[in-house]
């Protein structure tokens, strides 16, 4: 990285400076692909994050091949861009990346309840040109269909490899619920990371949404949690560690699967003469 690049990441900028120092990191060739992820200059930038660490942590563990996963496609932009970090990710990491996207193809189903919520969301929102998304994707597999099945047998159906970022954009509480299905604590290690990089699309929002932890997204993580021993999904805290504030640092979460084989194998870099006394 270069000396200006490593001093703009490291310091709190005004709003004057912020666009320049944005801009500045994004042309600058020798500024990590992490670095220009967290300062949001990709688009879907939160996948980009979500997918490098994700392969990362894969790397540390010896896994070669991961799944990341875009449940609520829509029209297909987030899919394209979830291809593209694919390929940049795999040339700095060494793991290869499958792409998947869930989506119904004809936009969002009738909503079930207020948990749904209908103020916000309603039937037909969000529609896929299944045909010309198919024209564009280079490697993504759509798995089209209702999620309540599709994300019950798409382990069996589509054995893949582990999950090791999942994107969560279907807005309804009960759509989420029903893609929670594939995380259950009974499904085999080896469709899983230990931990899961993972984004939430609808738990900011703004005036209109009123998200909160009773409805939506919010309230399907926290029953998912009330319902899972072994199995948690918790926000991801190291964005305390940046001045930085992007919206979506907000959305990050990390699903710990505690009973994994490969959960307690050491992947830190400290040792024995770590803090040592100088």
């Amino acid at each position: 990285m270069s000396k200006v690049a490593r001093v703009l990441a490291k310091k709190m900028l005004t709003s004057s400076e912020f666009e320049m120092a944005s801009a500045l990191i994004k042309s600058d060739g020798k500024v990590p692909f992490q670095t220009k992820a967290l300062w949001n200059v990709f688009p879907y930038s939160y996948y980009a994050y979500g997918m490098f660490h994700g392969c990362r942590l894969a790397a540390a563990l010896g896994i070669k091949r991961v799944s990341s996963i875009e449940f609520g496609v829509a029209g297909g932009n987030g899919l394209l861009a979830m291809e593209a970090h694919a390929r940049a990710i795999e040339e700095l990491v060494g793991v290869s990346i499958d792409v998947y996207g869930f989506d119904t193809g004809a936009g969002l189903t009738p909503p079930v309840d207020y948990r749904d919520m209908p103020y916000r969301f309603k039937k037909g929102n969000y529609r896929m040109d299944v045909e010309k998304l198919k024209g564009r994707l280079e490697r993504a597999q759509l798995v089209l269909g209702d999620v309540k099945k599709t994300a019950r047998t798409f382990l069996r159906d589509y054995q893949p490899a582990p999950i090791a970022f999942v994107s969560f954009d279907m807005d309804y509480y009960s759509s989420t619920m029903h893609a929670f299905q594939m995380f259950a604590a009974g499904n085999k290690d080896d469709f899983f990371l230990p931990r899961i990089f993972m984004y939430f699309d609808d738990v900011v929002g703004n005036e209109i949404s009123c998200y909160n932890d009773f409805v939506g997204e919010l309230a399907a993580i926290n029953d998912f949690n009330a319902g899972s021993r072994d199995v948690k999904i918790a926000q991801n805290r190291v964005f305390r560690n940046y001045n930085l504030n992007f919206p979506w640092y907000h959305q990050s979460y990390v699903m710990h699967r505690f009973a994994h084989r490969l959960y307690d194998k050491y992947i830190s870099k400290a040792s024995a003469r770590s803090l040592a006394l100088k």
